[in-house]
């Protein structure tokens, strides 16, 4: 039996993995081998399972996931909150063997405030997260991220914090730049790819007549009337441009083919040439259309998509969006479904500042963006809701064996921002007693975090994408190329989600405490 376990990015399910595993081990059940997968994997792996274990931060996704194997017999069950925040292998493995769903969870018992949010809010949140169209940008742009990084580190290497190592690295620049130009230099012509392929898949088009038609018409667009390539517009200035032309290209193929308005091929022609040719009437509409607005009527199409979209870009680059957006990602995980689905809606914006920084730290200008991919891992210490100070709090200094106990399972995964042991198992999520910490404090994080960039006190991001499992302190240092007010600054993240999760987690952990007592003494 091949079981497959779905988290956002398939770090805290490979935890999950491996306490599975031990049980089946103790079991003596050789037959079951069990595999932890991201959002952006499941497509791809999902077919090989046997049966799909949703993590409960994926409630958005479950019914999706579930209609997607379902044409393949494949069974998708919904984890427990409570087995996953304790990261119970052995009571996850007996229900999912039972195969029985779990729609009829144990009821948090919640006051008006919780029940108001259950009931109004964590609808809307797993409306937006469950929407086609965000669930194909939020995919695009993680799959683009390994090479985004590999470009981060490039630059890093070229303008080393230590003059040592520096001085060692000189020799290396012209091959570290060329890394740089081929990867971040790149992004736009990337997300024109990414943007297609998971488009195709949701609407199940052709894969790859969608990729190259989506890739032609982008890179049209960044002809300019002279004819010249536009090589900036390949990077982070057609970000947008390739992310609406992605979309576009595959709306267009599916229309044809739903209309029928495609060539036929006769039967017998191999199938790679009659999907080539089924294609090649929307091809030709989408190549026309998209290279009339940059090579006949002269627009940038850049700036128009950017002009369109400029509300909401606005709204992330002040420190007010900023920390409104960082609440919104609490409130959702408050909520029980993972920050993802707020991430999403802005993270082309934050994934194109950092670029932009990048770009102007390596040519010795400015910075102008606050707002970045790496500005939101340095104050999300330990993990949305930055709950480092809480799990600290509850692994050194709980009297609940419960807390305690949680805290000091939880302390690992959270040194490397994976928090949600400790948002399912004390529960943080649906328990009023964290909801002004949890969703508060990223906000004033992020508000106070963007004033102090903006005001030059602390050092911006010149380094776009960092992997979001580096540790609280380490991020200040790499995004940053090791500028010391960043990094104190990010020490001081860590000190501030202490003292403020302090009288929150006194009064639960008092409350856990009674609470085992008197079970104690019945």
């Amino acid at each position: 039996m091949n079981v497959l376990l779905c988290c956002c990015t398939g770090f805290s399910t490979s935890i999950m993995v491996k306490a599975m595993r031990e049980e089946a081990s103790k079991m003596g059940r050789a037959d079951i081998k069990i595999a932890s997968v991201g959002t952006d994997q499941v497509y791809e792996y999902i077919q090989r399972a046997d049966v799909v274990l949703v993590a409960p931060q994926l409630v958005h996704e479950y019914e999706h996931l579930k209609a997607l194997a379902k044409e393949a017999g494949i069974c998708v069950y919904l984890i427990d909150h409570y087995d996953y925040g304790n990261m119970d292998g052995k009571r996850v493995l007996q229900q999912m063997l039972l195969q029985k769903e779990r729609e009829d969870r144990e009821e948090i018992k919640m006051d008006k405030v919780s029940s108001f949010i259950e009931a109004k809010l964590m609808p809307i949140a797993a409306k937006v997260g469950s929407n086609k169209i965000l669930t194909i940008i939020r995919n695009a742009m993680c799959a683009t991220m390994s090479l985004l990084i590999i470009g981060s580190i490039s630059i890093l290497l070229t303008s080393f914090p230590v003059e040592a190592i520096a001085n060692f690295l000189a020799p290396a620049a012209p091959f570290l730049n060329a890394v740089y130009n081929c990867t971040t230099g790149m992004m736009g012509l990337f997300t024109a790819a990414s943007m297609a392929y998971y488009s195709a898949v949701e609407y199940k088009t052709d894969i790859f007549s969608s990729i190259i038609t989506s890739i032609a018409a982008f890179l049209l667009t960044q002809i300019t009337l002279e004819g010249e390539l536009n090589i900036a517009g390949l990077g982070s200035t057609g970000l947008l441009t390739a992310m609406v032309i992605g979309f576009v290209t595959v709306k267009v193929l599916d229309f044809f083919k739903k209309k029928h308005l495609v060539i036929r091929m006769p039967a017998g022609v191999p199938e790679a040439v009659a999907e080539s040719f089924s294609s090649l009437i929307p091809a030709v509409l989408i190549l026309m259309v998209f290279g009339s607005v940059s090579l006949i009527f002269g627009f940038n199409i850049n700036d128009v998509i950017s002009k369109i979209m400029s509300p909401l870009s606005f709204a992330i680059n002040t420190p007010w969006g900023y920390a409104i957006y960082h609440m919104l990602c609490g409130l959702v995980f408050f909520c029980g479904i993972n920050s993802a689905v707020v991430i999403g809606v802005v993270q082309a914006f934050i994934m194109q500042n950092g670029a932009m920084n990048e770009a102007a730290f390596k040519a010795g200008e400015t910075m102008q963006y606050a707002a970045t991919y790496a500005t939101d891992t340095m104050i999300w210490a330990g993990g949305t809701g930055a709950t480092i100070g809480l799990v600290f709090l509850m692994a050194v200094f709980s009297k609940s064996k419960t807390y305690k106990t949680i805290g000091r399972m939880s302390i690992g995964p959270g040194i490397f921002n994976i928090n949600e042991p400790v948002i399912f198992g004390t529960p943080i999520c649906f328990n009023p007693i964290f909801l002004i910490p949890f969703v508060l404090l990223p906000g004033v994080l992020a508000f106070t975090t963007y004033i102090l960039m903006d005001s030059g006190i602390i050092a911006m991001a010149n380094v776009a994408m960092v992997p979001w499992t580096l540790p609280p302190v380490v991020i200040g240092w790499v995004m940053s190329n090791g500028a010391m007010s960043t990094v104190i600054w990010s020490l001081i993240l860590v000190i501030i989600s202490i003292v403020v999760y302090y009288p929150f987690f006194k009064m639960a952990d008092k409350r856990q405490y009674l609470s085992e007592m008197e079970g104690e003494t019945e």
